[in-house]
Parts: structure tokens; C-alpha cells; sequence
């Protein structure tokens, strides 16, 4: 297995450098999609050759999107939905790290819990989050706890790997040394586990948006999953891909913040992309 699961990993994209084009030269491919794309879009609802009605335009939906700015509707649910996913994704950071910390740190204990928490993890967060309202009511709290549930196992697994992961032959060496448990903890296996848990982080970003709408579905008076609900089932096309635009959104730019704070903490080891 690699040293970094961050490098040509399934969840990481390839890197301008490695697809042989400039920063330039990319974000001009990017914006040529996007234009061509919504475009298209635009001219097929315009000459009907699909129902407008079913998958609205895109200058109908740039029209929503300012009418609920003006309102200031749209900033009031990005707001309750960005407060939930940033619970989400540090509660459930914290408590997977140091949960996978501790199960890399006492194989035994995760030799017998090991079936339990493939068991509780693979339980679909949409089913559990009606329990979750039922427990925390149809406020804040529901929603933190369906998308820091994903985050927790997705940052357990990360850490885990990680840690256990951490190249022998090294730690053999600082063994040979004098090094204590403690030392070999912080001078060896947790810097080598940082990309894992970088790698961790970013992916689980994304994953804690989900789970707040997947809450905001089940019960919620606001936020973007609300919205999305009560646009889909007043049959508002519009205003469902409107709420699904600002979702997007949201997961780029919170993409962005986890790769740059991640950069940080990855400076030593410079084969790692994020």
C-alpha cells in the first residue's frame, strides 16, 4: 500500500502539473465548459427540444438565485446549513481522529469491535436520521449528528490506516534507538499519518454537507435541504437546481479550505496533492 494515500488516491483529483497544464491554461478550459455547457442548456429549453418545465434554464435559474438574494432568503438558509456542516465536519474530525488513534494504538480492542463498527457504519445515515430528530429534536442538533456521524467514520478509518500503515523499517529503527512509546506516537506514526488524515478531512467535508441536508430532508423550518424539500415538492424545478447551484458552491468552497489548510500541515512531505 502507498505511503500517502493523498497521491493518485480514487478521491483526489489529478493535479494541474500532472495533467500538463497551466494554472492559466486550466481555469480557461473550465470556464469554456461551463459556458458551452449552460449554453446548450439554455438553448434546448428555449427551442423546447426539452420541457423547461422539468429541467428549467439556466437564466431562469440565475433569476431565482438573485430574487432570493434580494430577499435575503438565501443568505439566511446558506447560513443555518454552512453553521451545521462546520459542527459536523469538527465534531466528527475530533472524535474519528482520536478514535482511530486509540484503535491503532490497542489492536486488540479493535481485533473484537472491528464487526461493530463496520455494522454501524454501514447503516444508511437516511435511515438513522429520523432517530437522530427523535433523540435531538427538530432543531440544530439533528442535523450536526447525521453529518458528523459520516464524518466520524470516514476520519476513524483515515487516521487508522494511517497510523498502522506507518513505514516498519522506520519504526524499527527509532525503536533501536531508545525511543519510548510516547516518542514513536509524536516523532513517527502521527506525522506519518497526517496525509491520511489530511486526505480524511478533505474527503469528509463534502460528506458532512450531505449529511446536514440529508437532515434538513427529514425535518427542518430552513436551511438549503429545506429548501430544496419544499421546492421539489411544490413541483418548483427551479427552485430545487437553484438550492442544488448553492450546494455545489458550497462544497467547492469548502473543498478549497480543508486542501489549504491541509497544504500546511503537509509541507514536509512534498509528493503529497490535494
Amino acid at each position: 500500500m502507498p505511503d500517502s494515500p493523498a497521491r493518485r488516491d480514487d478521491d483526489v483529483l489529478i493535479s494541474p502539473s500532472e495533467a500538463g497544464l497551466g494554472a492559466g491554461a486550466l481555469a480557461a478550459w473550465r470556464v469554456g465548459l461551463l459556458v458551452v455547457s449552460l449554453g446548450a442548456w439554455e438553448i434546448a429549453a428555449r427551442a423546447k427540444w426539452i420541457d423547461a418545465y422539468l429541467f428549467s434554464s439556466p437564466l431562469a435559474i440565475a433569476q431565482r438565485l438573485v430574487e432570493l438574494i434580494q430577499s435575503g432568503k438565501l443568505q439566511a438558509h446558506v447560513y443555518v446549513t454552512a453553521l451545521e456542516t462546520l459542527l459536523a465536519f469538527v465534531i466528527g474530525a475530533v472524535l474519528g481522529v482520536g478514535a482511530g488513534m486509540l484503535l491503532a494504538l490497542a489492536p486488540r480492542v479493535t481485533a473484537v469491535l472491528d464487526p461493530f463498527i463496520i455494522a454501524i457504519n454501514g447503516l444508511p445515515r437516511a435511515a438513522l436520521a429520523p432517530l437522530f430528530v427523535v433523540w435531538f429534536g427538530i432543531g440544530l442538533g439533528s442535523k450536526v449528528a447525521v453529518g458528523a456521524s459520516i464524518v466520524l467514520f470516514v476520519c476513524l478509518f483515515a487516521t487508522y490506516h494511517g497510523m498502522r500503515n506507518t513505514d516498519s523499517v522506520l519504526v524499527q529503527a527509532v525503536k533501536a534507538l531508545g525511543a519510548t512509546k510516547g516518542q514513536l506516537l509524536l516523532k513517527v506514526e502521527l506525522p506519518f499519518a497526517v496525509p491520511w488524515i489530511v486526505a480524511g478531512l478533505k474527503t469528509s467535508v463534502a460528506m458532512a454537507l450531505i449529511g446536514v441536508v440529508i437532515g434538513e430532508f427529514i425535518a427542518a423550518s430552513r436551511g438549503l435541504g429545506w429548501y430544496i424539500a419544499y421546492s421539489g415538492g411544490t413541483f418548483d424545478t427551479t427552485g430545487v437546481i437553484a438550492g442544488l447551484v448553492v450546494l455545489g458552491l458550497m462544497a467547492v468552497a469548502l473543498d478549497m479550505l480543508v486542501a489549504r489548510a491541509g497544504r500546511r500541515f503537509t509541507r514536509w512531505k512534498p509528493d503529497v496533492v490535494l
